[in-house]
């Protein structure tokens, strides 16, 4: 290992830790959520039950909406942005995003999701479609526990943003054609839904998915995946 050379006296300060929360809005969103929109309360409508996991009381779609042809539009955005996560993190240039399930969240008054992570996935994520004021902001939790059992304090300036290593938390507003992903351990919650707005438009729609990092099967003979071939899919399945 190369010796660096540091200057006596000198103080130095690293960072080891980080924790990386990405995000983007997409150019194109208002036709394309026009279009989620009208797809996904025919879905909801078709299957009013759904499905039951962090939601409190609003609706959750099954998990195969990426193999579902109405929705590869969006698919493919998340799969450019993942692609971009990817380069930006130097990770092997054998391997590929591999998106494991998707899924609709419709939020009712009220509704809101539990905090929770994502087990077994790279990268998780949300997409907004509809969001009217007041209908809940994600957030996430410092994923260093032992960090808060003292926390410092700070002078306060003004215009000087929060220390980003003392907060325990940190919230995102929800906004149409916002597309969000984050490790699928960090810890998120999303807040109750409490617009005014009557009837759906006041519901807060978004979609939720999870990746994960495979061998690219061009480069490199892939391992199986236990328990997720049948659902799973690569960019080529939508080329």
């Amino acid at each position: 290992m190369k010796k660096i050379e540091v200057e006596k006296s000198k103080l130095y300060c690293e960072h080891w830790f980080p924790t990386q929360i990405y995000y983007k809005d997409l150019p194109n969103s208002t036709e394309l959520n026009k279009s989620l929109i009208k797809n996904i309360l025919k879905w909801k409508k078709d299957d009013e039950k759904g499905i039951r996991r962090s939601n409190t009381t609003g609706w959750h779609s099954a998990v195969n909406m990426h193999q579902k042809k109405e929705y590869k539009d969006i698919t493919l955005e998340l799969f450019k942005m993942q692609q971009e996560i990817f380069e930006d993190n130097n990770y092997c240039e054998t391997t590929m995003p591999w998106i494991d399930n998707m899924w609709a969240n419709v939020n009712y008054k009220y509704s809101h999701n539990r905090n929770h992570v994502h087990p077994g996935a790279q990268w998780s994520g949300v997409y907004y479609i509809q969001c009217p004021e007041k209908c809940g902001n994600i957030w996430f939790t410092d994923p260093r526990g032992q960090a808060h059992i003292e926390i410092p304090r700070f002078n306060k300036k003004n215009n000087q943003k929060p220390q980003p290593r003392a907060l325990r938390e940190v919230y995102y507003q929800a906004i149409p054609g916002r597309l969000i992903m984050f490790p699928g351990w960090l810890t998120h919650e999303v807040e109750m839904n409490l617009s005014d707005l009557k009837g759906s438009k006041g519901w807060r729609m978004s979609i939720s998915f999870n990746f994960k990092q495979i061998n690219d099967p061009k480069k490199v003979q892939p391992a199986p995946i236990k328990g997720h071939a049948a659902i799973g899919k690569t960019l080529e399945d939508y080329e």
